[in-house]
């Protein structure tokens, strides 16, 4: 019963991960274009967002597997909470040290990501003995 219960947080942050990487990916993959005039920014090649698109889609549809069988599955949970915890620290940098047109279309994606960053955590120290599972 324990178990279960130290998994419900694993399970929120993933599909809430799964969630969000997902939406991304796919208008980074397929909405390139829009999504760059729709934050104002100056136009790129579509190739530069497109293959983050595929990585996002990748990340989201591998949260969605360990939800299903978290067994032995940290090395991937504690990736991502690397992962957001970078990403989060790096677009924070470039939001109050480069220009930015609108800081709070910036910062609160970028709280998003400290905060799922850290449910990541919590979730890595609670889940422990199932996803380290030797």
């Amino acid at each position: 019963m324990a178990e279960k219960k130290n998994m419900k947080l694993l399970k929120i942050t993933l599909i809430l991960f799964a969630v969000l990487t997902l939406m991304y990916g796919l208008v980074y993959l397929f909405f390139p274009e829009t999504y760059v005039k729709f934050v104002g920014s100056d136009p790129i090649p579509s190739a530069w967002i497109r293959w983050i698109g595929g990585i996002l889609i990748g990340l989201g549809i591998g949260a969605i597997m360990v939800f299903r069988k978290p067994l032995n599955q940290g090395i991937f949970v504690k990736t991502m909470a690397i992962g957001t915890l970078i990403d989060a620290l790096a677009q924070m940098y470039s939001t109050f040290f480069e220009s930015v047109s609108n800081i709070w279309f910036d910062l609160i994606p970028e709280l998003v990501l400290l905060i799922i960053s850290a449910l990541f955590w919590i979730s890595l120290k609670q889940a422990e003995a199932i996803l380290w599972n030797d």
